[in-house]
């Protein structure tokens, strides 16, 4: 396997992804569905998010949203129906949600054809995840995902250790501890899967925060 790294239009993306996914979640009430999956001390936090903290949460070197790219039942499930399903007739939903997994599931799709490592950096994906990705095509793909409601969530939703380091020093003035607590919890999300506790993995989530990254928080 190739182990390089994701490249600054890689952290650009997940960037950008993560600030429209952070301004939903804090919605008064577009963001609540996707914040009732979360503890009730962090959906406090996460609806008096300013706009500012919201920015430095944004840089984390990860997805903070997740689309269940672990819950092997789920997208088996998925794999398994008919996926030549018309992409337009989808269930209700939420359209910024509906355009934020569309948006989660090409960029991950692309990136697991390209540098499947750097997918599994970005959001803790499996190995085998990635495979049955790339297998197919983005439209099989676009199909079998549209209008799922129960696709995208918050990443660790449930658990609060994870989202006080996020939602505490990660939110630090001090660029330094901002940094810290970002590798901290990406750290997390690497070895919370048995899968992902091997030497390289590990060793590269140690380094992720790329040049790119540190420039653009000194704008701060």
């Amino acid at each position: 396997m190739d182990y390089s790294g994701p490249e600054a239009a890689d952290f650009a993306n997940v960037t950008s992804l993560n600030h429209a996914f952070l301004l939903n979640l804090r919605q008064t009430v577009r963001g609540q569905s996707l914040r009732q999956k979360m503890t009730l001390r962090v959906q406090s936090i996460v609806r008096e998010l300013t706009d500012l903290q919201l920015n430095r949460l944004s840089v984390t070197p990860f997805l903070l949203m997740s689309l269940r790219e672990r819950d092997d039942m789920y997208w088996q499930t998925l794999f398994g129906e008919d996926a030549s399903r018309d992409m337009f007739d989808c269930t209700a939903i939420e359209p910024e949600t509906e355009q934020l997994a569309t948006a989660g599931v090409a960029f991950l799709w692309q990136l697991a054809r390209q540098n499947p490592y750097a997918a599994r950096l970005l959001s803790g994906a499996t190995i085998r995840w990635c495979e049955e990705l790339a297998d197919r095509t983005l439209l099989q793909l676009l199909q079998q995902t549209c209008g799922r409601n129960d696709l995208l969530q918050p990443r660790f939703a449930d658990n609060e250790e994870f989202w006080s380091k996020l939602l505490g020093p990660g939110l630090s003035s001090e660029v330094q501890v901002r940094n810290a607590a970002h590798l901290a919890a990406l750290q997390s999300i690497m070895t919370e899967d048995p899968i992902a506790q091997y030497r390289p993995l590990k060793a590269a989530a140690c380094n992720t925060l790329v040049p790119s990254l540190r420039l653009a928080e000194r704008k701060d």
